[in-house]
């Protein structure tokens, strides 16, 4: 019988949680009750003792809606849970942030922010802008805000594999290779010279012993530039001898990348078969900006550490030593409700509902005394509701059943004939009713509903 009683139970509230799903992230029905003139996350949060900035606050919940967007998942949740997930996020933010740069040891040197800009910004923007459209495209004021930028980011790099290796965190050769080429490919670009042998007014083999002889003609010295203006089908570029320049991975088929990405500068390409011929490619040369290997299994190591389950339970540990106090009402009430503390939870629902004279938090507050079995709690908060929603049936079930808990059975069973009575045709509350009395036992009365529903 507990065990069907607490399935009512569930459905229950799974019915109330779908009700309150919201359609966009962070515009809602529970929005408009809110001081308007206080920002997102005002005094919602307290670190160490001080509450967090509403600039952290807003940061944080514009870089979770980049992040989380376009996953169906999270646009389905309730606006409680993505600010759940949300407060994860912060909390985990500022705990990384003390931890790194102020605990870990680690350092970056000023030479090591130059070597990073570089190898690996200079080149990248070398043809579209150089160091000024990567600032504007990554909205930094000046060059000591973008430097800082990037040895913080140095510094927890460096943290994160330390750490990372310190609780066993490996990767095998296999591992590395395996992404190492395409971290190349990504992170190069080549000028080239082509030719295409185009299938689109020949034969396949036609096509391909064409190119062939193309390829021993430029094997044998011949001019590139001059076969390109004589036989290549592209006409965007066989005037200009077949020349690309800043080519990058994307742009063709992978097969094509794979080649071209991976030769040497000066090296003549046997054609490569595309998806419309065939092409032949001198590499004349290549700007990069990728890491060495021995960098880039560190940077692979970090990525799979902050993936993995040693990284949670690290994290977990480092929180303890933080004093971290959800300051929000409705933020606190929904994690005590995860956590499972259910009087607590509905105790702040109950206080938001004083506060503010939203029926939504009475609501909220009812339906998790309901799941801390606090009779007392659930028969009180539910008459407000009743009466607030006199034609809303689930409210006098609600009242019935914390009638019958507390010792009065002819109180409860009286109202529920009620309920029966109003409830006629409506397929949702007499299944509601059936549950009930079976769950209580009244076996004769569950089978009249169950006649009702057949009918």
């Amino acid at each position: 019988m507990k065990g069907k009683k607490k399935i009512l139970i569930v459905a229950i509230v799974i019915v109330a949680v779908i009700a309150s799903v919201c359609t966009y992230f962070y515009l809602s029905k529970k929005n408009d009750v809110l001081d308007e003139s206080k920002p997102f996350g005002f005094e919602a949060l307290k670190f160490n003792g001080s509450y967090v900035s509403t600039d952290i606050m807003i940061e944080e919940r514009n870089n979770f809606y980049e992040r989380w967007k376009r996953n169906a998942t999270v646009q389905r949740m309730s606006e409680e849970e993505r600010n759940d997930m949300l407060l994860d996020q912060i909390i985990e933010r500022l705990v990384l942030e003390d931890y790194i740069f102020n605990k870990s040891g680690e350092k970056a040197t000023e030479s090591e922010v130059d070597d990073y800009i570089k190898r690996f910004i200079e080149p990248r923007y070398s043809d579209s802008g150089g160091l000024k459209m990567f600032m504007s495209s990554r909205g930094y004021l000046n060059e000591e805000e973008m430097k800082e930028d990037i040895r913080k980011y140095i510094i927890k790099q460096k943290c994160m594999y330390t750490v990372g290796k310190g609780l066993g965190i490996e990767l095998t050769d296999v591992d590395v290779d395996e992404k190492y080429t395409k971290h190349k490919i990504q992170n190069k670009r080549v000028d080239i010279r082509h030719i295409l042998i185009s299938t689109v007014d020949r034969e396949k083999d036609e096509t391909r012993a064409l190119a062939q002889e193309v390829y021993a003609k430029l094997s044998d010295g011949e001019d590139f530039e001059t076969l390109a203006k004589q036989y290549s089908d592209d006409e965007e570029t066989k005037d200009s001898g077949g020349l690309v320049k800043g080519l990058t991975a994307g742009r063709h088929e992978e097969v094509f990348d794979n080649a071209v990405f991976t030769a040497q500068p000066g090296e003549l390409l046997e054609p490569i078969e595309v998806y419309n011929g065939y092409e032949i490619v001198y590499v004349d040369k290549e700007v990069n900006y990728y890491r060495n290997r021995n960098e880039y299994a560190q940077m692979l190591m970090v990525d799979m550490f902050v993936q993995s389950d040693k990284y949670k339970e690290w994290l977990e540990e480092l929180k303890k030593g933080y004093d971290i106090e959800i300051t929000d009402l409705a933020m606190k009430a929904f994690r005590l409700f995860k956590e499972e503390r259910y009087d607590e939870s509905a105790n702040c629902y109950e206080e938001l509902y004083r506060q503010q004279k939203d029926i939504y938090y009475m609501e909220k507050a009812t339906e998790v005394y309901k799941l801390a079995e606090n009779w007392e709690k659930f028969l009180e908060t539910s008459k407000v509701c009743m009466k607030k929603y006199p034609d809303n049936l689930l409210y006098q079930i609600y009242q019935a059943e914390a009638m019958l808990i507390t010792g009065d059975e002819k109180g409860a069973l009286k109202l529920l004939e009620k309920t029966e009575k109003r409830a006629e045709g409506n397929s949702y509350f007499i299944s509601l009713i059936k549950e009930f009395y079976k769950n209580h036992g009244f076996e004769e009365k569950s089978q009249r509903m169950d006649q009702k529903l057949s009918q």
